[in-house]
């Protein structure tokens, strides 16, 4: 065991698959949810990890929760572009992190896995995969929730350098099975199911199964580089081939088509004054025009440098679909 492990942010769905697996391997661990969130426990683990509610923005509350605690994987944030929201994302991603970063260097935590996005390397062009080393002034796209996380990277990566022990991973989108209402990617699976997945998106993107994450952060913090960022990433997959893997997985057999971006981005200019007339923006509304200008780019990253480092296995296609509905 490694004394008491907080991980930020683990009653979500990505939070709760690390949970569940520090858990079966013996660690000690406390969930750090925010003081409104109704998961009272992550995953339906019963009493299995201890939970503290504490609000990510407020210093005191971050600093009371990480009393006691050895290592932490801070995962809290908000994963959306949604312009509308930007100062809650950015109190979220960047302040947060910073209370963070700050409370773990004060009380002594002996190393932090900082959980940041392939977004903060940057968006390349189509047909160039990268990998840590790419430019982001060569990224094709900007949005808040990038911006965030770039940010959020670098204080954490400020506090290293006075001393904090710091490792960064950079997932790509995570596939990972989840109960309650769906999220962005959990609707491609309810619509397969319901036989409406039949048009897509011109792109692309780097996916990552949940099992791979999993293994790429626990791997990050035993014996990642204190300092070093990598990304973790099992394919890069067309939305269309995405759809038909999840198609065939449910048991459909029609055919998905790519439609043309004309489509979508009208789609997220109406959806954008809807919202606005309402007042009601949402984090997981993946139909808004900073999101949809991705869709029809061929977004690739390579998780060579996981890969070696952190002995990060790699799913195949096939077995990330089956893993992520069931």
């Amino acid at each position: 065991m490694s004394g008491r492990i907080l991980v930020t942010g683990g009653a979500g769905y990505l939070g709760s698959a690390l949970v569940a697996e520090l858990i079966r391997n013996g660690e000690a661990v406390t969930v750090m949810t925010g003081p409104d969130d109704g998961a009272a426990q992550p995953g339906g683990l019963g009493g299995a990890a201890e939970v503290v509610r504490a609000d990510i923005t407020d210093a005191a509350s971050v600093h009371a929760a990480m009393r006691g605690i050895s290592q932490v994987y801070h995962l809290a944030g908000i994963a959306s572009p949604n312009s509308r929201l930007a100062h809650t994302i950015w109190n979220t991603n960047v302040l947060g992190t910073y209370h963070v970063a700050q409370s773990a260097l004060r009380l002594g935590v002996r190393r932090v896995v900082h959980v940041s996005s392939t977004a903060a390397i940057g968006y390349p062009p189509d047909g160039v995969v990268a990998d840590e080393r790419f430019d982001v002034r060569d990224s094709v796209l900007d949005n808040v929730y990038a911006a965030t996380k770039r940010a959020g990277e670098r204080v954490m990566l400020d506090f290293g350098e006075r001393g904090l022990d710091v490792v960064v991973v950079n997932p790509a989108a995570v596939f990972a099975p989840a109960a309650g209402p769906p999220r962005s990617w959990q609707a491609l699976v309810t619509a397969a199911r319901r036989g409406l997945l039949r048009g897509v998106p011109p792109g692309g993107t780097a996916v990552c199964s949940a099992r791979d994450f999993v293994a790429g952060a626990t791997a990050a913090m035993v014996k990642g580089g204190s300092g070093e960022r990598y990304i973790l990433s099992s394919v890069n997959l067309t939305y269309r081939r995405i759809a038909e893997l999840l198609v065939e997985a449910v048991g459909r057999s029609h055919r998905v088509r790519t439609l043309p971006m004309g489509l979508f981005r009208t789609a997220g200019a109406g959806n954008r004054v809807i919202r606005d007339l309402i007042g009601h923006a949402r984090h997981d509304d993946a139909l808004v025009p900073e999101n949809v200008e991705l869709m029809g780019r061929h977004v690739y990253y390579a998780s060579g440098k996981a890969e070696r480092e952190l002995g990060m296995p790699r799913m195949s296609a096939a077995e990330l679909i089956t893993e992520f509905i069931r």
